[in-house]
């Protein structure tokens, strides 16, 4: 009887699976460095970790049967790279002011 009610929990289960991201972004996004980056590279880059970000929670989103551990380890990549593009982007500023007073 336990039998008959698994096969039709697992369709449920493998059906809301279906709704969500296949898998994590494939990879980290590149950031520049802001001291010598150009504005288009900035951008390029604010899009990248944007979307990064966004693809990591749509993840965890969907997977509330994540080990603890991993979504811990998928959080704090997300908020790293996010701090590096925004430590990226205060040297960018800083840049640009500085050339903006000369």
């Amino acid at each position: 009887m336990k039998s008959l009610l698994t096969i039709p929990a697992l369709f449920l289960a493998a059906n809301t699976w279906a709704s969500c991201p296949a898998s994590l972004p494939a990879e980290l996004p590149v950031v520049p460095d802001g001291a010598s980056a150009s504005h288009a590279e900035m951008q390029i880059a604010q899009e990248a970790v944007a979307d990064y970000v966004t693809g990591v929670e749509a993840y965890l989103d969907c997977r509330t049967l994540i080990h603890p551990l991993l979504h811990n380890r998928l959080v704090d990549r997300a908020e790293t790279v996010a701090a590096s593009y925004n430590g990226a982007l205060e040297d960018f500023r800083k840049r640009e002011e500085m050339l903006a007073t000369n």
